[in-house]
């Protein structure tokens, strides 16, 4: 799945031994280093695209699991790379040429990976335990490309996690046998986001759109029910794409995103509470 061409492209990128063992040890990948060798009395001491090179050539590149891995890695990699005052941007365009000539575009706009990467880093901004968002989020993303059904299943996961997460971060009882509208409910009125806590007559659009990203959140779960994998079913599911899979996955994000930037702001009830002590 992934050729020669981005294999060197990506070993192409890693200046740092430090940077690379660290990027793939994060995707559970040890990165092996290649031994040092004499020639003519000469110590010849191994490059570090070389570890990288090494590393890649010795996994199984035709898992699909395996190539998520490495491309997260990579998607580090190609971020410190850039950062760097050195940085030849000849190299960034030859990796994302080979990654897409591969199947892999790397961090394209829209990309679903992309997306769930920028949440986890969100969740970890603004939540004390990230914990649960983000292996609901690691589910997601190797489930993803392969299992439409599965994937659905893990978008409304996410939803899940993302509710309580706020309901605990804002002091609220989080009770296990809550269902995803009792859930979505309660952490858009915690955060004073809910359609009905937005003024209808001063903002209209406003508690239009606050209508339709609840009823997104709560059509994901209703998706889940009926082609998600959280059931069992006398026949195969069918019916789904990929495409259908990323819309759900797209749309999950978007909300749980609103709820993390939300997280920071004030909610309308504390507003009034604050202008009342002001006054």
């Amino acid at each position: 799945m992934l050729s020669n061409n981005s294999i060197g492209a990506i070993a192409d990128i890693a200046r740092s031994t430090g940077d690379a063992e660290r990027a793939f040890s994060a995707v559970g990948i040890k990165l092996e280093r290649k031994p040092a060798t004499r020639h003519e009395g000469a110590l010849i001491v191994p490059s570090t695209p070389s570890h990288v090179s090494r590393t890649l050539r010795g996994l199984d590149l035709g898992d699909p699991q395996v190539v998520s891995a490495v491309l997260r890695a990579t998607a580090t990699l190609a971020e410190i790379y850039e950062s760097a005052p050195s940085a030849n941007r000849s190299r960034l365009v030859r990796l994302r040429h080979c990654l897409a000539a591969d199947g892999f575009p790397l961090d394209p706009t829209g990309d679903p990976m992309a997306a769930i990467r920028a949440l986890s880093a969100a969740a970890s901004d603004a939540l004390l335990d990230a914990s649960a968002i983000r292996v609901e989020l690691a589910r997601l993303e190797r489930s993803l490309d392969d299992d439409p059904s599965l994937a659905i299943g893990k978008a409304k996961n996410l939803i899940e996690a993302t509710a309580k997460a706020v309901l605990a971060q804002k002091g609220q009882l989080v009770r296990t046998n809550l269902n995803v509208p009792a859930l979505v409910k309660g952490a858009m009125e915690v955060l004073g986001v809910h359609p009905d806590q937005v003024d209808a007559v001063k903002s209209p659009l406003v508690r239009g759109i606050m209508g339709d990203l609840r009823d997104i959140a709560l059509k994901i779960g209703t998706l889940r029910n009926k082609v998600g994998d959280g059931h069992g079913s006398s026949s195969a599911v069918t019916g789904i794409e990929a495409r259908d899979s990323r819309l759900a996955v797209r749309a999950a994000i978007a909300w749980c995103a609103y709820m993390l930037d939300s997280l920071g702001e004030p909610t309308a009830q504390s507003s009034a509470d604050h202008s009342k002590s002001s006054g």
